[in-house]
C-alpha cells in the first residue's frame, strides 16, 4: 500500500512538472518575394512579401523590420516595421477590478506560416537591395535579404506613354497681317500597344504679351505601339511677331504628353537702326520676306491629303529643316546689331 501512495504520488508530481514546462517557439524567415506594380515612367511601387515559418508554442510580440538600400551605393532609403501573426483580442481586470480588453498579435501553437507584407516606391531607374530582420520582443531572431533590378523594363498598365520628340514649323501662305503657319509634331509611343484614339490641341501665344493668338484641336486618331507617328495642324499667327506655341495630347481628360515651340515672325517686320557716329535712328526694310519661305512644292490633291490635322501637309523627317536655319541666322544677327546698339 505504502508502495502505491508513493507511485501515485511521483506521477502526479511529474504530470504538474510537466503541465508547467512552456514548449519553445521557433521562428526563421522562410522566403521572400518581390512584387512591383510601375505606376508611371519615372516611379514603381514594390511589395516585399515575406514568409515567416513557425513551430513550437504559441507566441506573440513578433514583428519584422525592413530596409531598402540603393544597390549601388549601399545608402539606405526608406524602413518600414510590421507585426506578425494574427490578431486577437484577449480579456483581463485592470487594478481597479474593471474588465478591459487589448488587441495582441499572435502566432498559433503548432507548425505553420505566416504572410507579411511591406510596401515601397522606388524610382524606375537604378538597383535596389532588400533587407529583413526578425525580432521576438526585444530578441533579434534572424535576418534575410534580396535584390531588385531591372524595373525599368515594366510598363505602366492601362495608360499611354508618349512624348513629342520634335516639332517644326514651315510657312504655308500670309494675308494681311496674318501667317499661316504648318505645324508638325512627331509623336513616339513608348509602349508596343497602339494607343487609343486621342487629341492634340495647339496654343499659338503671343510671346511678348502671352495673349492667345489661335487655339485648334485636332483628332490625331490612335498612335501605333513603339514607333513614331507624324501628325500635323495649321495656326494663322500675327506676321510681325513672335509666338511661344504649346502642344498637349489628351487621352480623355488627362493630358498624357507635351510639346513646345518659338515661331519668331518678328524679324519680318521693319526693324530700325541707331548709328552711333551720327546719333541718328533710320528706318531699315526687312532683309527677307515671309513668301520666300513659302514652300514651292504643289499642294497635294485631297485624296492625299493626310487623314487627321492640316491639309496638303505630307510627314517630313524630323529636324529644323531650311526654315529653321534661317529664323536661327536671322535672330543671331539681330542679336548681334543689339549688343552694338539698336
Amino acid at each position: 500500500m505504502i508502495v502505491v501512495v508513493l507511485f501515485l504520488l511521483f506521477a502526479g508530481l511529474l504530470l504538474a512538472v510537466s503541465g508547467g514546462i512552456k514548449e519553445e517557439s521557433h521562428l526563421w524567415i522562410r522566403n521572400i518575394d518581390i512584387m512591383a506594380d510601375a505606376v508611371d515612367e519615372s516611379e514603381v511601387n514594390i511589395t516585399a512579401i515575406i514568409v515567416i515559418e513557425h513551430e513550437g508554442d504559441a507566441t506573440s510580440d513578433v514583428e519584422l523590420l525592413a530596409k531598402l538600400y540603393d544597390g549601388e551605393t549601399g545608402l539606405l532609403l526608406d524602413e518600414k516595421s510590421a507585426p506578425v501573426g494574427t490578431i486577437e483580442y484577449r480579456r483581463y481586470m485592470d487594478a481597479k477590478g474593471v474588465m478591459q480588453e487589448k488587441k495582441v498579435i499572435v502566432i498559433e501553437k503548432g507548425r505553420g506560416t505566416v504572410e507579411t507584407r511591406l510596401p515601397f516606391t522606388v524610382p524606375r531607374e537604378g538597383s535596389y537591395r532588400v533587407s529583413v530582420e526578425l525580432f521576438e520582443g526585444d530578441k533579434f531572431v534572424t535576418s534575410r535579404e534580396t535584390r531588385i533590378s531591372g524595373l525599368s523594363t515594366l510598363e505602366v498598365k492601362g495608360d499611354v506613354a508618349l512624348k513629342i520628340r520634335d516639332v517644326d514649323f514651315a510657312v504655308n501662305g500670309s494675308s494681311g497681317d496674318r501667317t499661316l503657319i504648318d505645324a508638325t509634331a512627331y509623336i513616339e509611343n513608348l509602349k508596343s500597344k497602339d494607343t487609343p484614339p486621342l487629341r492634340m490641341l495647339i496654343k499659338a501665344e503671343d510671346a511678348e504679351t502671352g495673349l492667345l493668338v489661335d487655339k485648334i484641336e485636332v483628332d490625331i486618331g490612335t498612335l501605333t505601339g513603339s514607333g513614331t507617328s507624324v501628325r500635323s495642324a495649321r495656326l494663322n499667327l500675327l506676321s510681325e511677331r513672335d509666338h511661344l506655341i504649346d502642344l498637349t495630347i489628351w487621352n480623355g481628360d488627362k493630358i498624357v504628353a507635351e510639346g513646345y515651340g518659338l515661331v519668331a515672325l518678328s524679324p519680318f517686320g521693319n526693324r530700325t537702326e541707331f548709328i552711333p557716329v551720327t546719333g541718328t535712328v533710320v528706318e531699315k526694310e526687312p532683309e527677307v520676306k515671309v513668301e520666300d519661305f513659302i514652300s514651292p512644292r504643289p499642294m497635294p490633291t485631297p485624296d492625299k491629303m493626310m487623314p487627321y490635322g492640316m491639309e496638303g501637309m505630307a510627314p517630313r523627317a524630323p529636324g529644323f529643316g531650311l526654315a529653321g536655319v534661317i529664323f536661327a541666322l536671322l535672330i543671331a544677327l539681330l542679336v548681334r546689331r543689339d549688343k552694338h546698339g539698336r
